[in-house]
């Protein structure tokens, strides 16, 4: 059945008007049923993604704790181990990082240090070892490298020497108290 078009000022039979009635009626109850059904589904997946976003929230906050805890255990250890309070200097191609157990920076536990240096010459580190009793390391930053070495080593300085005199850079890292 389709809607019946009356004309402005026309009379309608009562049959014409009830079936345009009926045709709304039904019309408007089948619209009705569509958004019924419509939000059941919107309804059904909000509850879904409800349930998801509870689940992950759970997980999320499950994660937060452990990683709450390894902070809290990395911090302990880092205390314990007196490499919580760092010192970091760089200029140039110079630099050192201090390590300390306490936070006036008083009880240095472990020093690093580096830099570039000219061969054949003495270098002054930025900061002393506590003794002569650390590692140190020479490269060079070129592709010659005619031996050489440390010819002497001391809590604040040490010399290089190639032996033949010849002039490069010599990269150094120091590590130890």
């Amino acid at each position: 059945m389709a809607l019946t078009e009356i004309e402005y000022g026309a009379l309608a039979s009562s049959e014409v008007m009830n079936n345009n009635f009926e045709y709304l009626d039904n019309r408007i109850s089948s619209l009705a049923e569509s958004i019924t059904s419509g939000n059941a589904g919107i309804n059904s997946n909000i509850a879904s993604i409800n349930s998801t976003i509870s689940s992950m929230s759970e997980e999320i906050n499950s994660d937060i704790e452990a990683i709450n805890t390894s902070v809290s255990d990395i911090s302990t250890n880092l205390l314990q181990n007196g490499l919580l309070y760092i010192e970091t200097y760089f200029s140039g191609s110079s630099w050192y990082k201090e390590y300390f157990s306490d936070s006036e920076k008083k009880n240095r536990v472990w020093l690093e240090q580096g830099g570039v240096c000219w061969s054949n010459s003495t270098t002054v580190y930025l900061k002393s070892f506590t003794d002569s009793n650390y590692t140190l390391l020479l490269g060079t930053r070129g592709t010659y490298f005619e031996g050489g070495g440390i010819s002497g080593k001391t809590q604040t300085q040490f010399s290089h020497s190639n032996g033949k005199g010849w002039g490069y850079n010599v990269e150094w890292y120091a590590m130890g108290k």
